[in-house]
């Protein structure tokens, strides 16, 4: 059934019905907007994200956490004073997503870290968000 049909049955049964019918009317119309705000919703998604040049890729990082370099030892590094490694096959990003390496580990870059499960001083994934 089309929503304009919806529209107009719901319309003539509101005129013609009072009291607790009503009730009937309402779930109605309550029906018809979420199935509105559904279609809406499966557009959006659907929708691509543009980014320009300049901008970071979005960068899923649920669960990821963040802070300051503090120190850069020989083969370790702190993160807001704690004494963090990387795991043999770590990935170190930038924000824009570019693979970058070790030696951009400096104090003072900002950074979003998720450690190994059951090893929470091993970082396997490193976001730095360095200086533009």
């Amino acid at each position: 059934m089309h929503e304009a049909d919806l529209l107009m049955r719901a319309d003539y049964w509101e005129a013609r019905m009072g009291g607790i019918h009503q009730v009937a009317v309402v779930s109605l119309k309550v029906s018809r907007v979420l199935v509105g705000v559904a279609a809406i919703g499966l557009f959006a998604v659907s929708v691509p994200v543009m980014v320009s040049a300049d901008q970071p890729v979005p960068t899923i990082t649920v669960g990821y956490q963040s802070g300051k370099i503090t120190a850069v030892y020989q083969t370790s590094f702190q993160i807001d004073g704690r004494t963090y490694t990387l795991t043999p096959d770590a990935e170190i990003l930038d924000d824009n997503g570019n693979q970058l390496d070790a030696s951009y580990i400096v104090k003072e870059i900002e950074a979003k870290f998720r450690v190994k499960k059951d090893q929470n001083d091993k970082i396997e994934k490193m976001i730095l968000i360095l200086p533009r």
